[in-house]
Order: structure tokens, then C-alpha cells, then sequence
């Protein structure tokens, strides 16, 4: 092999070898996904929680529930953008297991509010990423 060949060689082979580091770097840096959960609860004025509301961002479930019998906890989310539909579920109690939407197959990485409303009560916000 003449030694123009050989120093071609090892040029491209560093070539290759400094590309397979900064495509490795990048995604060992890329940012993660802003995916997330979020619970809202709202307590009496013993600080007893009374209302719980929260999405599952694995499952792209809303469930709510109230804990005291015949008073309806409800909860909603709906994109920030003000472009899509709001969705929400309601429970009064009862002893009865959390109502849930079931999975909304809602998109990644999108910004959502979320409010928990109950009786006599001020409602609790919150945002969050799909």
C-alpha cells in the first residue's frame, strides 16, 4: 500500500470515527420528552382531601374523585393553544372506584391545563405536558 493510500485511509478513518462520536454525543445529550403526570387535590378546612383529580400521561388517562358521598368533583384538561377539545369526567362519591376517561390518545409533548372543581370550594389548576 503506497503511503498516499495509507494517509487517505486514516484521514477517512478518522473522519468516521469523529462523526460516530458526535452522532453518539448528540443522542446521549438529546433533551427528553416533557411528558408528565399531575394530581390536583382539594381539602376541607381540616386539610382532610375531599377531591383528587390526576392524568397519567402513560396511559393518557384523567380520573377524578370525590371523597365525600353525593358532592361532584369534577375534573377537565384541554390543550393551552385553545385548539382541540377539552375533556372532562365527573364523580359524586359514593364509595365508588375513580371515574376515568380511559385512554384520549392525545399527542406528545403538548402543553395542557388542568382544573379540579368541587362545591363550595375554589378549583385547583394546573399545567402540564402530554
Amino acid at each position: 500500500m503506497s503511503a498516499l493510500t495509507n494517509r487517505a485511509t486514516r484521514s477517512l478513518g478518522a473522519v468516521v470515527a469523529t462523526t460516530a462520536a458526535a452522532v453518539s454525543l448528540g443522542m446521549v445529550t438529546a433533551a427528553p420528552a416533557h411528558a408528565s403526570d399531575l394530581t390536583l387535590v382539594i381539602k376541607n378546612a381540616s386539610g382532610t382531601v375531599i377531591a383528587k383529580a390526576w392524568y397519567d400521561d402513560l396511559t393518557d388517562n384523567l380520573c377524578v374523585k370525590s371523597f365525600v358521598d353525593g358532592q361532584m368533583a369534577s375534573a377537565r384538561i384541554g390543550p393551552h393553544s385553545g385548539s382541540g377539545s377539552v375533556v372532562g369526567v365527573n364523580h359524586a362519591g359514593f364509595g365508588k372506584p375513580a371515574s376515568c376517561t380511559g385512554n384520549m390518545s392525545i399527542a406528545e409533548d403538548r402543553y395542557y391545563w388542568m382544573n379540579l372543581s368541587y362545591p363550595g370550594k375554589a378549583s385547583k389548576d394546573g399545567n402540564f405536558y402530554t
